[in-house]
């Protein structure tokens, strides 16, 4: 009894140490069965009992293992295969078989000699439609993804009429097959072709260009299929042109290696016998068609050339291969690429911010539609906003036939020269200094093209974005955006009226800067507050946030000198951290001559750091334009500071003081004779010729009308000093002690508050406010007003 227990332990340790699956059960391997490189073949490409097993046509069967180590040395697997409208070759079996996991190809074409492949069988002997593959799967195993790919040898149709196929079906009692019915294994189509060009080229009307590579294929087996020896002279293939357009004879051109006979051509039509073209290699499935020429005769900017193609025996195709453009020049930036954002008021080297912006525009192309569309007689000028400067041109490069008439130069002297004739503000490129490109020069006709990159700055005032604007009698006028300006800081600040004082008045309302971004304001940056003919006292305190992390020196305003005016400054002492910094400035206090007078009055902020100008404040960049250097200011290169005023700094807010009431009386200072012609374009200051945008007239009531602003203003009133409030449609006049009101449509006119009855309704004429010529004399306290019909004019002070 002992000794038999002790045989079935063994015998159950024995079993106990034989893998699992070993004893694999059907269905425990799982597979996806799918067929690559199905044959394609055409009507009459192949014939009944063809072997599609042959090398080149050969499709194959892949079953692709959907779980993993199912099997292991020794384990067998069967598979069996079913044709329809086909069969197996008696006398072969596999042509390949391989293995591949994602270690790359484990058994090759031997695959057999490797051990796996056990047995290829052909299993129904009557109609060679069913056949066995038996594997032995290695001692590793087969993992999860593993590729079984069977090259099926000398499979044969048995009928080829067109739409007819030829299919596989995989199942195993082995394992499980998904997707293993009716795989197209072969098909049968009709002859065709397609045509293509390598890229669709521009080309200007009564210009010739080239084609890029046309291609002409078939679309299932090769020429030799349906281009035959002993083809008729009615078999042909033939090349035509829309309306607008003609071939042009080229003895370059060329159809594989067959050179194009002149002969074949005829105006937009091109027709090629199949029997001249023998010499082809019709095994082939591409044609290529290499400098073919097309004219666009009568085809306007905007048309397309498109190319219908024929072959004896297949449908017609068609290809867009040239479009019409403009005899012109383009100037273009990549759509694609954002706008790139710069700081103002910053030089090139970021002096007193963080950021490592580098100051670079986008990429700019100016390139001529078609070759000699850029006429080298006439200048042409690029040009930036007002208050952007460019300091360098880099990256210039040049394409096509581009080329500069001094053999000497290179596009970058090029750049320089047209900075100097453009006053050292724009780009003026004088005639004759480039080549002209000549269409009909078949060795050259590639248009030509220049691309270059702007470096930028801009005053601190700017803000908003750069267009470049190309003009010149030669070139259409064109702009492209090729950066953007925004200031390293914000200023808030509100208008405060105050009456005139002396010494420590106060400001009622704060200053606020908030920086733009994070950590942007570098340590040691300073900011001075400054105002016009306005001295601030040494008074003020200032509050940072709680959330950026800035610091500065104190908390005290600090006294300096700008511009000769006594100015306000604080500096960063340590910068912001995960959030942009605001400083508030209050208490701020005021000295006020008694001899101001009334008006509005700005308030300036600028950084001398950001400036490039550091503590001299008497430029605005240490930077000179288009890689010069300061030797050279009287050269070929400038500095900007030398273009510019000396001093450069951003009214934060337009009337930050505005003195309601003047230290004196002074309304009846006003001397200057002012001449205003009904129906001119025009009035005359004193001896100074002034153009107004909208004339003076008289109205339906017989009352000669004077534009409000315009004779204010040549009298002597600040401009600041006329205010216009949209809401209301209220004009507001301050000079002196006086604030004058007036509002469209009433016959009435406030003087300090006081109404006075004006003999005209107020008018609006072009958004331009008139009044009354004795309603705005009283008004402004002018007396001397004379007017001569006969001249209809109007003249104010004319006696003085």
């Amino acid at each position: 009894m002992k000794k038999f227990l002790s045989m079935v332990m063994a015998a159950a340790m024995v079993v106990s140490l034989v893998p699992a699956t070993a004893f694999a059960a059907s269905g425990d391997v799982k597979a996806t069965a799918k067929v690559v490189d199905a044959a394609n073949f055409p009507v009459d490409g192949i014939k009944s009992g063809v072997n599609l097993g042959d090398a080149g046509k050969r499709p194959e069967l892949q079953l692709t293992l959907t779980t993993s180590d199912t099997t292991v040395n020794g384990a067998e697997v069967t598979f069996e295969f079913t044709l329809d409208n086909g069969k197996f070759d008696k006398n072969f079996g596999l042509a390949d078989l391989y293995v591949k996991d994602d270690d790359g190809i484990k058994y090759g074409s031997n695959a057999g000699a490797n051990g796996m492949l056990k047995d290829f069988e052909i299993t129904d002997t009557d109609d060679y439609d069913e056949a066995e593959v038996t594997l032995v799967i290695p001692a590793k195993g087969l993992d999860r993804g593993t590729v079984l790919g069977f090259a099926l040898n000398r499979i044969s149709m048995d009928k080829v009429s067109k739409g007819k196929t030829t299919t596989i079906s995989v199942d195993s009692s082995d394992a499980t097959v998904t997707n293993g019915d009716d795989l197209v294994f072969a098909s049968i189509e009709a002859a065709g072709i397609k045509a293509s060009v390598k890229d669709t080229v521009d080309v200007a009307t009564e210009e010739v260009t080239t084609l890029k590579d046309v291609k002409i294929e078939t679309t299932v087996g090769d020429f030799s299929d349906f281009v035959k020896t002993e083809a008729t002279s009615k078999d042909e293939l033939k090349l035509k042109l829309n309306s607008g357009f003609e071939f042009v004879y080229d003895a370059a051109t060329e159809i594989g290696d067959v050179t194009m006979d002149p002969d074949w051509y005829d105006d937009d039509e091109i027709v090629i016998p199949l029997k001249d073209i023998t010499s082809l290699n019709d095994d082939t499935d591409t044609w290529t068609i290499e400098g073919l020429k097309v004219e666009a005769t009568s085809a306007k900017a905007g048309s397309t050339a498109t190319m219908k193609v024929y072959l004896t025996g297949c449908d017609t195709v068609s290809v867009e291969v040239a479009t019409v453009v403009d005899y012109t020049v383009a100037m273009t930036v990549d759509e694609d690429e954002d706008v790139p954002v710069i700081y103002s008021g910053v030089d090139v080297e970021n002096t007193g911010i963080t950021d490592d912006s580098d100051h670079e525009s986008l990429e700019v192309t100016i390139k001529e539609t078609f070759a000699g569309a850029w006429n080298n007689s006439k200048d042409f000028t690029l040009s930036v906003p007002e208050g952007v400067y460019i300091a360098d041109v880099i990256s210039t490069s040049t394409d096509g036939d581009f080329a500069l008439a001094d053999t000497k130069s290179n596009t970058d002297t090029w750049f320089r020269d047209a900075y100097k004739e453009g006053d050292y503000v724009d780009l003026t490129f004088k005639r004759r200094t480039w080549e002209e490109t000549n269409p009909n020069d078949t060795s050259k006709d590639d248009p030509a093209e220049v691309t270059f990159t702007l470096t930028l700055v801009a005053d601190p005032n700017f803000e908003g974005d750069v267009v470049l604007k190309l003009t010149g009698d030669g070139v259409d006028e064109q702009e492209v955006t090729i950066a953007k300006f925004v200031k390293p800081y914000v200023v808030e600040a509100q208008q405060n009226d105050m009456q005139i004082d002396y010494r420590n008045t106060e400001i009622p309302t704060s200053v606020v800067i908030k920086e733009a971004e994070a950590g942007l304001w570098d340590k040691g940056t300073s900011f001075v507050l400054a105002l016009d003919k306005i001295d601030f006292d040494d008074e003020g305190s200032i509050a940072v946030d709680d959330k950026s992390g800035l610091e500065v020196k104190d908390d005290e305003v600090k006294g300096t000198t700008y511009d000769d005016n006594d100015a306000i400054e604080f500096t960063v002492d340590s910068r912001s951290d995960d959030e942009p910094a605001t400083v508030t400035i209050s208490g701020m206090q005021l000295y006020m001559d008694r001899s101001l007078p009334a008006g509005a009055y700005d308030l300036k902020v600028v950084s001398p750091e950001m400036l490039g100008i550091g503590d001299k404040l008497t430029g605005y960049l240490d930077e000179v334009v288009l890689n010069g250097t300061r030797d050279k200011v009287e050269g070929n290169n400038r500095v900007i500071a030398d273009i510019n005023d000396d001093f450069y700094s951003e009214t934060a807010k337009a009337g930050f003081v505005n003195i309601v009431t003047a230290g004196r009386e002074d309304t009846d200072s006003f001397t200057t004779k002012v001449v205003v012609p009904v129906g001119e374009s025009y009035l005359i200051s004193g001896e100074n010729k002034v153009e107004i945008p909208v004339p003076a007239y008289i109205n339906a009531a017989g009352y000669t009308m004077l534009p409000l602003r315009a004779v204010a203003v040549a009298l002597g009133i600040n401009e600041n000093n006329v205010l216009w409030d949209q809401t209301t449609r209220t004009a507001t006049v301050m000079y002196g002690s006086k604030i004058i009101n007036m509002t469209y449509g009433q016959k009435v006119v406030y003087v300090n508050g006081a109404m006075i009855p004006a003999t005209a309704a107020v008018e609006i004429t072009n958004d331009r406010m008139f009044l009354g010529l004795r309603d705005l004399g009283n008004a402004l306290g002018v007396t001397d007003i004379t007017w001569d019909a006969a001249t209809k004019t109007a003249t104010l002070n004319g006696n003085k």
